[in-house]
């Protein structure tokens, strides 16, 4: 929506146009979600079957397996572990293995927790932004570069907010079951047992583990984001005149415009970040060199960098360029008609409300 007609809006209309949005990306997107997440941490989750059951006990003795220690513990094997027959070549086969060994309904793993994140996420980001892009003096000195400014800025902001529900979702998504059976709030209980255990030993800032890298995905994401979007709606909607506009374009219209300009401009901004999603799922899933009672083991854990740059330069001197670009396709995928989705349902929830 423009700014003109978008800025008499209350914060509580705002508010529910991005509660709208995100509700139908989350609940449309959050299988890509998953399957992107898998293809990204199969190869730092060792192959092994020598994880010994011991019902009876918690995380009850250390198993090393090719110099990585293991907790002995069933409810925790199917984290510990991937089963080595178990490979996804490609995001379709990624679809089709999750569904015949753990159910279509883990697809949809953690869909909770994404929209515990996403809604409030999506509030602080879409209102802030317009907030921003309105009231910053780059609007009239520099109003190519103010929206790449203010959507870097939105972004910090909210992705700084959700960081602990991004942690727990990336987690939760990346754990496969061994069979259908296996009750995904156990999977989840579990989970919450180890991170409270990682507060325990670390203290809170375990919880915005990852986030650095988070950020170097979202900032620059969002600046490419809404500086193509601004761009797009500026020379190809024609909207020069914003009540003009508002006056002359039907809601069919601004609908295709908006889901037809997030659409590009979110594979844009997703082909430019993804190999930080790579290094920001990597980190999230990964034990760090002092957590060795991590259940969330990688190969060769203790290569990881300490910062963003260097552990995507491990990445690619290790496993070529290409890891960086793993799970690329399952990403546009999902982020493409997310943007798409969410930007049309905020632009036609503001038109509904303003009108």
């Amino acid at each position: 929506m423009s700014s003109g007609s978008s800025s008499n809006l209350s914060l509580k209309e705002r508010m529910i146009s991005a509660g709208v949005g995100s509700l139908l990306t989350s609940m449309i997107l959050t299988p890509m979600d998953v399957v992107r997440i898998r293809l990204q941490q199969q190869e730092i989750i060792p192959d092994c079957s020598c994880v010994v059951d011991s019902p009876k006990s918690k995380l009850s003795a250390p198993v090393d397996v090719n110099g990585t220690v293991f907790w002995q513990d069933s409810c925790f094997k199917d984290i510990n572990c991937r089963n080595s027959s178990v490979r996804y070549s490609g995001t379709m086969d990624a679809f089709r293995k999750i569904i015949q060994t753990e159910g279509v309904s883990t697809l949809w793993r953690g869909i909770t927790v994404t929209l515990l994140m996403a809604i409030p996420a999506n509030v602080v980001y879409f209102t802030g932004y317009e907030y921003l892009r309105d009231l910053s003096p780059l609007n009239k000195t520099s109003p190519s570069l103010n929206p790449l400014f203010c959507g870097a800025f939105a972004r910090i902001f909210a992705a700084s907010t959700v960081a602990p529900f991004e942690l727990v979702k990336t987690r939760l998504q990346s754990i496969p079951k061994y069979d259908k059976s296996t009750a995904s709030w156990h999977i989840f209980k579990d989970l919450m047992q180890e991170t409270k255990k990682e507060i325990s030993s670390g203290g809170y800032k375990v919880l915005f583990r990852g986030l650095e890298i988070t950020l170097w995905r979202d900032v620059p994401f969002s600046a490419i984001y809404w500086g193509s979007y601004e761009f797009i709606k500026k020379h190809f909607w024609g909207v020069r005149d914003d009540l003009l506009y508002i006056e002359n374009q039907s809601n069919w219209n601004h609908f295709v415009n908006s889901f037809l300009s997030g659409c590009i401009s979110g594979a844009t901004a997703a082909i430019f970040t993804h190999p930080f999603d790579v290094g920001k799922t990597r980190w999230q899933i990964s034990v760090m060199s002092n957590n060795e009672k991590s259940t969330l083991p990688v190969r060769n854990s203790n290569d990881l960098g300490k910062n963003m740059f260097k552990s995507l330069n491990l990445i690619r001197q290790n496993e070529g360029i290409g890891a960086l670009y793993t799970g690329l396709f399952a990403r546009i995928a999902k982020i493409a008609p997310s943007c798409a989705i969410m930007i049309s349902s905020y632009e036609i929830s503001k038109r509904l409300f303003s009108s």
